[in-house]
């Protein structure tokens, strides 16, 4: 079941790429992320090769970094231009349900509750519309990300 069936907040392509151009582990793993709105986001995955592990099935590291990825997407959502929230991971638990090794992965993730210091969230990745595996995890803002109006984005605000 996708999460994306009840939520319609696609949001147009300036909201989703701002706040997010540092890049790094992004690039390495390639994925993309795709819709981000107030504690909702999806990302997205082509798998090549280098995601498949010696049985050429995805490495399960892969399908925990698009949860881990989406979740504090979820959490960090900031609608303010210039500004940015941020967030790191507390715990993730994640279960694989199927393996998988072609097509794209598309992790969709949304905030269950939040405080002012702590989020919860829920995630799902699918494969060809087929749920491939489950995460839940607590994320604790950073460097002034649990104000909703951010921080201006600037690498000396950063943990």
């Amino acid at each position: 079941m996708s999460m994306s069936a009840d939520n319609e907040r696609q949001l147009s392509a300036e909201a989703v790429t701002s706040g997010t151009d540092a890049q790094g582990f992004r690039d390495l793993l390639g994925f993309e992320l795709i819709e981000w709105s107030k504690d909702w986001a999806v990302v997205d995955l082509e798998l090549n090769h280098t995601h498949l592990n010696r049985n050429q099935y995805v490495h399960g590291g892969v399908i925990m970094s698009l949860l881990d990825s989406a979740c504090g997407f979820s959490g960090v959502y900031c609608a303010v231009p210039g500004n940015v929230r941020r967030c790191i991971t507390i715990a993730l638990n994640t279960h694989f349900l199927k393996p998988v090794s072609e097509g794209v992965l598309r992790a969709e993730a949304r905030v269950i509750s939040r405080g002012r210091k702590i989020f919860f969230v829920e995630a799902n990745v699918f494969n060809k519309g087929i749920l491939v595996g489950t995460g839940a995890g607590t994320f604790r803002y950073v460097a002034g990300g649990g104000d909703e109006q951010g921080v201006p984005d600037h690498p000396d605000n950063a943990l």
